[in-house]
């Protein structure tokens, strides 16, 4: 597929520019997870804390300044994302939804909303958090991007957002992270035209990360003995406070429940490697079986 032609980003393939997004399970996250769970609040409100204290900006977990302000900040920021992410610069076509309306649950810094909407489709971006709202409003500010609104939602519930209006539902690496991802996906078919097509990336339960650091961490970090177990053991080394694994059939039966045909599914990993020393047609190879992440191309039913 052609896609748009992205920001100025790092080398692709580098290690060095995915290590900020896999450094999970540093003190600052503990921290932030102990802080959240002796809390009082509220299911999702546990949920946009997280966020609002740690957005997706890509740059280190423990780094004072995590937030672009710049123009040339938020270039890093969207070359690190389509850097880090080399299915989305190989596999979306952006261009193709110029004049369409899209949708993106979970903007984060804007980089894949201020794409859709330079390419020209009449974007709608939400996020659970202010701070993503804030930043991906400034992205578009400094872009001189007027064809994209961004509202503060939660993505369980998209309240305010008509049946039926979208072209193209767009969430990467985000519905997972919900309470209730299920509910995300109802409201996803819901707010999704008949015909209209979406991409959903969630994490990949059937990955080398899952079981291998799941593994780990479950007998080397001693964390069986508290009681937890391969699903529970993922908050010591994954980003957010909520976080669901899914194999493809358990990703395809749940968008199935919520009224969405998935088309097809990808397994897909970011640029790092998996494994040192591996040649790289066997690293792709690899990253296209036991990668983290597994990407759903789904469809609303015309009927």
């Amino acid at each position: 597929m052609s896609s748009l032609n992205p920001p100025p980003q790092p080398s692709p393939e580098s290690d060095d520019q995915a290590r900020a997004i896999e450094k999970w399970g540093t003190q600052r996250t503990t921290n932030l997870n102990h802080e959240i769970e002796a809390s009082d609040l509220a299911v999702n409100e546990k949920n946009r804390v997280w966020w609002e204290n740690l957005p997706m900006t890509y740059a280190d977990w423990e780094s004072q300044q995590r937030e672009p302000v710049t123009a040339e900040d938020f270039d890093r920021t969207d070359g690190f994302y389509f850097g880090t992410n080399p299915y989305i610069r190989e596999q979306v076509d952006f261009t193709s939804l110029a004049g369409k309306q899209v949708l993106e649950i979970g903007c984060g810094a804007g980089s894949a909303a201020c794409a859709f909407a330079r390419a020209g489709a009449h974007v709608t971006a939400v996020d659970i958090t202010e701070q993503a709202v804030k930043l991906t409003r400034r992205n578009a500010e400094l872009k001189g991007i007027t064809n994209l609104e961004v509202l503060r939602m939660d993505a369980e519930k998209l309240d305010g957002l008509a049946d039926g209006r979208f072209d193209f539902v767009y969430s990467w690496g985000v519905l997972h992270h919900s309470s209730n991802p299920e509910r995300c996906y109802q409201q996803v078919a819901r707010v999704m035209k008949p015909g209209g097509t979406g991409l959903i990336m969630v994490y990949h339960r059937n990955s080398m990360r899952y079981w291998l650091k799941g593994l780990y961490w479950l007998v080397v970090k001693g964390k069986v003995l508290q009681g937890h177990s391969f699903p529970s053991v993922q908050r010591f080394y994954t980003d957010g406070y909520y976080h669901k694994h899914y194999s493809a059939s358990q990703c395809a039966e749940s968008l199935h429940q919520a009224g969405l045909v998935t088309e097809r599914t990808a397994v897909t990993h970011m640029s790092s490697r998996m494994i040192p020393f591996v040649p790289e047609g066997l690293r792709q190879w690899l990253k296209s079986r036991i990668g983290w992440l597994l990407v759903a191309h789904v469809r609303k039913s015309d009927s």
